[in-house]
Formats: structure tokens, C-alpha cells, sequence
């Protein structure tokens, strides 16, 4: 199902929420963990009805979208989520702004970081905890080793990458057309 400019609506409240969450608190906190029932306690007016953070994200955006770029569009205010933007999401632009978002995100040490001296790509958490929202449309069999979650979100993320790093990601054996003779 494709996202609508009311879905924009969703993302657009939640980034809001999370953001009017933070500045609500006297003194400001030092986390948005330190904030006592920032994602499930505390609820919002939206459409007429009361949601909290969770009801916005993981019944509503995730469950009803295949669109796990949503979780770069979402902000969670902290150092290591993906920025705010500084446009509203809009339909007519969402397709562009989630990649723009992505693009960003993925370029910022704390979305990916490629260390080729040590021979490790480092990914953000946000892969990890929701890794199975990119399986339906990124989960293709063989291009990446790891389980099923990984091989999505590295066919997701391959696609962002320049030629140099998907290079790195993805290496294949050099052919050997000498006769078996085995």
C-alpha cells in the first residue's frame, strides 16, 4: 500500500509529538528515554482521536505501509536517529524526500560507517530493531550472507551506496573456465 499525504499527516504528527515531548519537560532531559511514558503513556490529540507515539508508528505506519524507509522519516530526537528535516513530508514529494532522508542519514556516521581497515560495515541499531520491515520488498536470496533481516537491509542500503562501497559490500568470485575434471 502506498503512503498518502494523510500518511504524510501521520509522519509529519509523530516527528512533532516526539519533538513537543522533549521541549515539554522542565529541565529538558538529557534522553528522550529519560522521558517517563514518552512512547506509550503519553497521548496526543490527532484526527480527533488520542494516539500515543507506538500507536503512530508500529499499528499505523508500519503495519499498514511496505515502506521501511518510514524509519528514517521518523525522529526519535536523538543524536544517533535520523535528522528532522526541515520541509514537511508531502505526498506529491514523499517517494524523493525518503530517499533525500535516506541518502542523508546513511551518509552520517550514525547511520552507516564503512571500515575497510577493519573489515566491518557498521550499521545503525534502527536496522537491527526493525530489520524485518525490509524483508518483504529487499529480502533477495543470495546477494548477502546473514540471516534473512540482514540480507534485506544490505539490499536495501547497496542501492544508496556509491560504486566504491557497494563494491566493498558486495564482492564476487572470479570465474575459473578451466575444464573440471573432477
Amino acid at each position: 500500500m502506498e503512503q498518502t499525504t494523510a500518511d504524510c499527516f501521520l509522519d509529519n504528527a509523530y516527528n512533532a509529538f516526539t519533538l513537543q515531548s522533549s521541549i515539554d519537560q522542565n529541565p529538558i532531559k538529557k534522553s528522550i528515554r529519560d522521558i517517563p511514558g514518552v512512547w506509550r503513556g503519553r497521548e496526543f490529540a490527532i484526527a480527533g482521536e488520542l494516539k500515543t507515539l507506538d500507536n503512530i508508528e508500529h499499528p499505523i505506519l508500519r503495519a499498514q505501509f511496505n515502506e521501511p524507509r518510514i524509519h528514517v522519516a521518523l525522529v526519535c530526537a536523538a543524536v544517533s536517529c535520523p535528522p528532522l528535516r526541515r520541509e514537511p513530508y508531502r505526498g506529491d514529494r514523499l517517494d524523493a524526500q525518503l530517499d533525500d532522508q535516506t541518502r542523508k542519514f546513511l551518509a552520517s556516521s550514525h547511520g552507516l560507517r564503512i571500515s575497510r581497515a577493519e573489515g566491518q560495515v557498521y550499521l545503525s541499531s534502527i536496522f537491527k530493531w526493525f530489520g524485518k520491515d525490509w524483508i518483504e520488498t529487499y529480502g533477495v536470496e543470495g546477494k548477502f550472507t546473514g540471516g534473512k533481516s540482514e540480507r534485506a537491509v544490505l539490499n536495501f542500503i547497496s542501492q544508496y551506496l556509491d560504486e566504491v562501497d557497494r563494491d566493498y559490500l558486495v564482492k564476487y568470485l572470479r570465474s575459473d573456465w578451466s575444464l573440471n575434471k573432477q
